[in-house]
């Protein structure tokens, strides 16, 4: 079967994380995943996702990347009770070299090589939410890049009183989507959340390039009555100069953020965004800061085409 491009209304994208090279693809099905196919060796080399109900039948996506791995494993799914919560793995300048898949009841993997040379790890587990499809890069070969689609597990627990045969966009559409995307970043510092507001006027920067890292942050918001309002600094007050995103919320506005975070040379360990990057409808702003390679890594919550990010939030000193 061809791949699924509908049902997009609603979702919430993470990723994708691997290279940035490689064609883009889409898989979002109309029904609920129920198994996924992995040619895998030394890196990952294709995947493929199945999908359907009892009466309306399985449907298959293409192969993405190569069907012809040299190892073959399936994991199936006992969809509603059982369905994507997670997943993790290891990329690096070139393929996705290991993946990791995570229910609410087992976990699957890790397939491929998830070890030797020089590999970047990620992981995505969210709280109360079920993944519902899959993007990513690839080439005719290898897996380059693979990110999910993800919205409430209420989706999955109202079909067990409802019916496996109903469509996720029929009964997801009517399920409250999860406030948070994130945060992504160092696990330490105190939480910040700014609130929700009608959009996002401009973003001030601030960069510490002694240290690699962006040291604070801090935005100004449209509230629904047109008046503007700034927000706190979020992290410290030493950066070395400031870079400032401007936008009109009307013509232009964020639909979404990414960057990369790891150690900060010479303190011991401690982590702390060294790189953002602000999507907008019309273009990118950025980098700012210090995009990093092996050892760093890379979020992204570039949001559905069509979608605006009206808040931000996350925790401590330079995390999202």
């Amino acid at each position: 079967m061809g791949d699924h491009k509908t049902n997009s209304e609603g979702c919430i994208t993470h990723g994708p994380w691997g290279c940035s090279s490689g064609k883009n693809w889409i898989y979002k099905p109309n029904g609920f995943i129920r198994k996924i196919t992995i040619k895998h060796g030394s890196s990952i080399d294709g995947i493929k996702f199945y999908s359907g109900g009892s009466s309306t039948g399985e449907t298959e996506s293409s192969y993405f990347g190569d069907k012809n791995g040299p190892k073959t494993d399936e994991i199936c799914i006992d969809f509603p009770n059982e369905y994507l919560t997670s997943i993790s793995g290891t990329f690096d300048d070139f393929w996705v070299k290991s993946l990791c898949f995570g229910t609410n009841q087992n976990q699957y993997g890790p397939y491929g090589n998830d070890s030797g040379g020089t590999r970047t790890p990620f992981s995505y587990e969210g709280e109360g939410v079920m993944i519902v499809g899959f993007h990513g890069r690839l080439t005719s070969s290898y897996l380059e890049a693979i990110g999910i689609y993800v919205k409430p597990e209420s989706c999955a627990s109202g079909l067990n009183s409802i019916s496996t045969d109903n469509s996720m966009h029929e009964l997801c559409s009517r399920m409250t989507i999860p406030r948070y995307a994130g945060p992504w970043g160092a696990s330490g510092g105190k939480p910040w959340d700014d609130g929700v507001f009608s959009t996002v006027k401009q973003v001030r920067i601030h960069v510490r390039e002694s240290l690699n890292v962006i040291y604070a942050i801090q935005f100004e918001y449209i509230q629904r009555d047109a008046k503007s309002v700034l927000s706190p600094i979020h992290g410290g007050t030493g950066g070395d100069k400031m870079e400032l995103v401007n936008l009109d919320g009307m013509d232009e506005y964020l639909t979404g953020i990414s960057g990369f975070y790891g150690p900060i040379e010479g303190y011991n360990g401690v982590e702390a965004i060294t790189s953002i990057t602000f999507h907008t409808n019309k273009t990118t702003h950025g980098p700012y800061g210090r995009e990093m390679g092996a050892g760093y890594t890379l979020f992204n919550s570039t949001a559905t085409s069509g979608e605006l990010l009206v808040f931000m939030a996350g925790n401590g000193l330079m995390d999202f």
